[in-house]
């Protein structure tokens, strides 16, 4: 009775190469800017944020909780005393589902917040079911079903909004209800209220019984950017002579003036102004008739499409105001800051009369890392002191050109302090480039590390591949040489990592394409470098729609001696590839390595949209962290754990479980184990196997008679069985 050579094949093929990779998230790393000691530097930047408020931690304190829509992200930091710390654990506690706008609202009444996001169909609603002394937990409010009310005719119809909108969600009526205000779905400038009946049908507010009572709320229409029709009055006398309607909406009510009715503050996609209606009228039959900016004094103001929320971010117990542009992504045209996008307006007055005064116009970002969008880092030891200094390049500064950021370490190999030493490190800031990429490598085989990156020319829109050569092997010595071109086609979102694949000696390259495919293109010049084509698609990673313009680095992850490929996608998720070297296209990656300690379970995580991962040794460690940038403009460490976060008890999966003859069942363990096979009687039937941490691992059962058997584990010098049965 044995496990046949095939077996043997796909274990000793698939497991030989790998080790543990798992990771956890760390913010030990000290950075100073301009003299101040960031209190999170690692917690990845902040473009386009969306501000809730709520509990998650069950202190009865209420936490921070940004939603980014450029990296389609939830950030989510505790209330600490009188300051945030952020706490990327709780983010994946949230509904999956979430995507272009989040609303923290309690819809039952039930002092707990509940959830609202964005649906093709609508908008979708998840109710807060966490039970006291356990984790953040949701339920579906209508499973499988959008948002509905009722309009014209008899039966419930979808709340439809567009995909750029954020509704209103408030108790407009002062009933105790949730209602909802949304602008017209098709086009026209008018904005709808959709009023919630259950305290009149029920008399309790634990429900959406919603009905549209009018398509003209405020009795306004809007025309252009601040600019409305009120009254009923037509779109005529606009500035430009044409009716701007196709642009995403933003919305916020609140009571500025303490009357006792809603006001409005609207925004429009194209417009850089936050419009402010005084309502006039009353809370059941609001009426504006005239739009200023606001506040008066500092004026929120944006390139494109501010959106503004009410949240108390002070711990003063009164809600302040603060203000992001609510953008999906960077156009070729805006000049948005995004290194300073979330402002913020303390209320020096009441709740009940709120005033509003501007403090900061980069409200939690002046405490993390955070060089505009699309963060870049590169580490090198750049002034030859034996440890390893920090740099960041970006997509675009406020004058659209790209800029390098230097962070000298002013720490030690061992225990690094990174300082901001030069912020337009080469001057690139007054170049004619954006979307620079940088990164250090022998791209001239002189043994050197030059300095590489691609850029975009903002008068071709071509993007090329340079560098400029370093004259030492000990530091960064640029001087008297000049900037090199190479000859390699590449499109502006495509990335590349300058790396020896085959070990000539020389610098070849990977490149992420816009297709999903990474592609092998080898040098075959000693001299200048001259690159062609090897493999169209490395490791087996061909085209695919789950995956555009993935980025990559290269190290030694697990300490075995084999060089290991890292790979980021567009949804910000790692994926990790043992000895890529062997170039063996039936090679798994690992993606689930992050480790959350409120699960206790190894993820896969949204580290910030389009990452740029680079590994580095910051913990005087053989398994080097991963430091991944940002579209948000920051930067997240991953430190390597070895697996020493992991419950006593380990998970191990064998399925299917019974499983056929000749059939292929599979192994998923979450540590590193060694695997050996016996029979009841005690009889060993196998070698031993490798099994890497959190990949599924096909085998074959060829050979075996119909029975049941005992899979034996081994870990650590532990031991643990699973039986398993084979059928006909």
């Amino acid at each position: 009775m044995k496990i046949i050579g095939r077996l043997v094949f796909l274990l000793l093929l698939s497991c030989s190469a790998y080790g543990q990779f798992t990771y956890t998230f760390d913010q030990s790393i000290p950075v100073e800017e301009d003299g101040k000691v960031l209190s999170m530097p690692w917690a990845g930047g902040i473009n386009s944020a969306q501000i809730n408020t709520m509990d998650l931690n069950g202190d009865a304190k209420d936490d921070l909780i940004v939603f980014d829509r450029t990296s389609n992200k939830i950030l989510t930091y505790l209330h600490v005393g009188n300051h945030y710390e952020y706490a990327p654990e709780y983010e994946s506690l949230f509904p999956v589902e979430v995507t272009q706008w989040l609303l923290l609202r309690d819809i039952n009444c039930d002092g707990k917040k509940d959830l609202f996001t964005s649906d093709p169909f609508g908008m979708v609603a998840f109710i807060n079911i966490t039970k006291p002394q356990q984790k953040l937990s949701w339920r579906p409010y209508d499973p499988g079903r959008v948002i509905l009310t009722k309009g014209l005719s008899a039966d419930p119809v979808n709340l439809q909004l567009n995909a750029s909108d954020i509704p209103v969600i408030d108790d407009i009526d002062n009933d105790g209800d949730l209602d909802i205000l949304n602008v017209r779905f098709v086009g026209i400038g008018t904005i709808e209220y959709h009023k919630n009946l259950s305290i009149e049908r029920t008399g309790t507010c634990d429900s959406l019984q919603l009905e549209r009572v009018t398509r003209t709320f405020g009795n306004l229409e809007e025309c252009d950017c601040n600019f409305f029709a009120f009254g009923g009055a037509p779109c005529n006398a606009i500035p430009n002579g044409r009716t701007e309607h196709a642009g995403g909406k933003a919305m916020l009510t609140l009571d500025v003036d303490g009357d006792g009715d809603r006001d409005l503050f609207f925004s429009e996609e194209n417009c850089t102004e936050l419009s402010f209606l005084e309502n006039k009228g009353t809370a059941e039959t609001a009426n504006m008739n005239s739009v200023t900016a606001f506040p008066s004094t500092t004026p929120i103001n944006f390139n494109l499409f501010p959106a503004a929320y009410y949240e108390d971010v002070d711990f003063d117990g009164k809600p302040d105001l603060l203000a992001s542009p609510n953008l999906y992504a960077r156009t070729f045209t805006n000049s948005i800051n995004f290194g300073s996008s979330l402002w913020f307006y303390k209320n020096t007055g009441t709740e009940q009369l709120p005033q509003f005064t501007f403090q900061k116009n980069n409200f939690l970002q002046d405490e993390m890392l955070d060089v505009g969008d699309y963060a870049v880092p590169a580490f090198v030891d750049a002034d030859g002191d034996g440890d390893l200094d920090m740099f960041i390049s970006n997509y675009a500064g406020p004058g659209f050109a790209s800029s390098i950021r230097f962070y000298e370490n002013t720490g030690i190999a061992t225990d690094p302090y990174y300082k901001l030493s030069n912020d337009d490190y080469g001057g690139f800031s007054t170049s004619a480039l954006f979307n620079l990429k940088l990164q250090f490598a022998d791209i001239n085989g002189d043994g050197t590390l030059d300095f590489v990156f691609t850029a975009t020319s903002f008068q071709t829109g071509v993007t090329t591949l340079s560098f400029i050569p370093n004259r030492s092997t000990t530091l960064l010595d640029f001087s008297g040489q000049s900037l090199q071109s190479v000859n390699f086609t590449m499109g502006q979102q495509e990335n590349i990592l300058v790396v020896d694949v085959d070990q000539d000696g020389r610098a070849d390259i990977l490149i992420g394409k816009a297709t999903g495919a990474v592609q092998y293109w080898r040098n075959t010049s000693a001299a200048q470098p001259v690159f062609t084509l090897a493999n169209g698609s490395f490791l087996g990673l061909a085209s695919s729609t789950d995956r555009q313009n993935p980025t990559l680095a290269v190290s030694d992850l697990d300490a075995d001696g084999r060089a290991d490929l890292v790979m980021g996608n567009q949804r910000g998720e790692l994926t990790l590839f043992g000895d890529f070297r062997a170039q063996d296209p039936n090679i798994q990656g690992v993606s689930q390595i992050i480790f959350n300690p409120l699960t206790e379970e190894y993820e896969s995580r949204n580290l910030g949209g389009r990452i740029w991962p680079v590994a580095v040794n910051l913990f005087n460690s053989d398994k080097p962290a991963i430091v991944c940038g940002t579209i948000t403009g920051g930067l997240v460490v991953l430190k390597n754990e070895d697996g020493v976060s992991l419950p006593n008890e380990p998970s191990i999966e064998i399925f299917p479980n019974p499983v056929r003859s000749n059939e292929t069942f599979k192994i998923r363990t979450d540590r590193n184990m060694i695997v050996q096979f016996y029979n009841l009687i005690g009889q060993r039937v196998s070698n031993s196997y490798f099994i890497p941490a959190n990949q599924e691992y096909p085998l074959v059962v060829s050979g075996l008679l119909p029975g049941i058997y005992i899979a034996r584990f081994t870990y650590q010098g532990k031991s643990t069985g699973r039986r398993f049965v084979v059928l006909n």
